[in-house]
């Protein structure tokens, strides 16, 4: 599976990729600590043509310069992108939050675990769920 990680916190994007690996899934992660830098990347890629969109992305929402909630919103008015998946990966718990980013079609939102164990559950619900589980248009999941 690819992932775009859109993180600010260095420790907290560790987390995530090491709770995959330690799970036994292979992924590949490109982390993004900016929203801009992100948004700037994945429009440049044209989705529909290229082998480096992911299959979901994974994104924050307190992070600088623009945060995760704008670029959820962009992500889903932009034609090419809306169709990739988008995880809220947050600390916040607010009902505002949560509902904002439902809203702006958002397709899951998770509140980041504190312990270790609770991410590698996360990560090992992620891949079930977004590789096994959902059908996607073809052009989502691409394979390796």
């Amino acid at each position: 599976m690819k992932i775009v990680h859109v993180e600010d916190n260095a420790a907290d994007a560790d987390l995530l990729k090491e709770a995959f690996e330690s799970i036994g899934i292979t992924v590949y992660i490109r982390l993004f600590q900016d929203a801009k830098e992100a948004l700037r990347s994945l429009e440049l890629e044209q989705p529909e043509n290229s082998s480096s969109t992911p299959d979901i992305i994974v994104l924050d929402l307190n992070l600088p310069k623009m945060d995760g909630r704008e670029l959820l919103k962009r992500l889903k008015q932009n034609a090419q992108l809306k169709r990739i998946p988008v995880i809220i990966l947050s600390t916040s718990n607010l009902d505002q939050d949560i509902a904002y980013c439902y809203e702006n079609y958002a397709n899951s939102y998770i509140v980041k675990p504190q312990r270790f164990v609770d991410y590698k559950r996360v990560a090992a619900s992620v891949n079930e769920y977004w590789s096994s589980v959902v059908a996607l248009p073809q052009s989502t999941f691409r394979g390796y």
